[in-house]
């Protein structure tokens, strides 16, 4: 913008209201009321956007014709708060079943970051049409709760899923990390979780900025096996194996176990795992 006025030099001091220099710089008044009462063309711009139906439906009251107030700073948005533990997730999913079903439990649960909501996935009995095109329950949730964009994290597999579209998606990290800094995505290795504020955030910011289809993109051009995938119901993915009749699997109970020791005992028995090892191989060297 060219300007005939000069800068205003204090403009930069520290403490000093910046918005009033700004406002002289531009030769603009302070106030928005000084503002609209100059001239009757910004009245009329004024008074046809207050005119507008869905502006009419913000400003007014349900029932009322009373003026709703309208709260500034507006809150920003954000993701779902997780708990710090692992665990406690694990614990959430051990409990949920299907609600397509009489009581079965959800092979691949997934939990909505953006709303909270426990639906299934991978699964055929909550499979919705939509547009003539048969979806599964994490692509209809993102529909209505994303505006087609979903964030999910699958609580057995330890990872983020990531819709766009209903025919793209990615896996991504979950934003838990054990006492070395690694994610366990799988949970293979069966070590304490515990959420990273860091990367949840990132996650967030990432959810925020609109870029969840970006990230898909990429990740797709990254690795072509993520392309086989049919992400509308998630099929041609591998999988694990169904649980077995009891509440939680062979994993989860390990896991569980591994929560409930205290530090020293879980150093003490992989020590004297570590020992076991070294007499197994000693043992079988002098043998031969």
């Amino acid at each position: 913008m060219i300007s005939t006025l000069s800068t205003v030099s204090h403009v930069s001091e520290a403490g000093c209201d910046e918005f009033p220099l700004l406002c002289q710089y531009l030769a603009l008044p302070a106030s928005l009321a000084v503002l609209f009462e100059q001239g009757t063309i910004i009245k009329r711009l004024v008074d046809s956007w207050c005119a507008d139906d869905s502006v009419q439906r913000q400003l007014l009251t349900a029932g009322t014709s009373a003026v709703a107030t309208i709260k500034y700073p507006m809150r920003v948005n954000h993701l779902i708060d997780l708990p710090y533990d692992y665990i406690e997730l694990i614990n959430k999913v051990s409990t949920f079943t299907c609600p397509s079903s009489d009581g079965d439990d959800s092979r691949a649960p997934a939990l909505c970051l953006v709303c909270g909501k426990m639906l299934c996935s991978q699964s055929y009995c909550c499979q919705r049409d939509i547009d003539n095109m048969t979806v599964g329950a994490a692509t209809a949730h993102a529909e209505t709760c994303g505006a087609g964009i979903g964030i999910f994290l699958r609580v057995r597999e330890c990872h983020v899923l990531l819709l766009f579209n209903r025919t793209k998606g990615c896996f991504v990290a979950a934003p838990y990390l054990d006492d070395y800094g690694e994610t366990d995505q799988g949970l293979r290795r069966g070590n304490p979780l515990h959420l990273c504020m860091e990367r949840y955030r990132k996650l967030q910011k990432l959810w925020l900025n609109h870029s969840v289809p970006e990230e898909i993109v990429h990740l797709l051009e990254a690795n072509s096996n993520l392309m086989a995938i049919e992400w509308q119901h998630l099929e041609n993915e591998p999988v694990r194996a169904p649980r077995d009749n009891g509440r939680t699997s062979h994993l989860e109970r390990n896991l569980s176990t591994c929560y409930s020791l205290p530090a020293e005992v879980r150093h003490r028995e992989k020590n004297q795992s570590q020992e076991l090892t070294l007499v197994v191989i000693s043992t079988s060297t002098t043998g031969q």
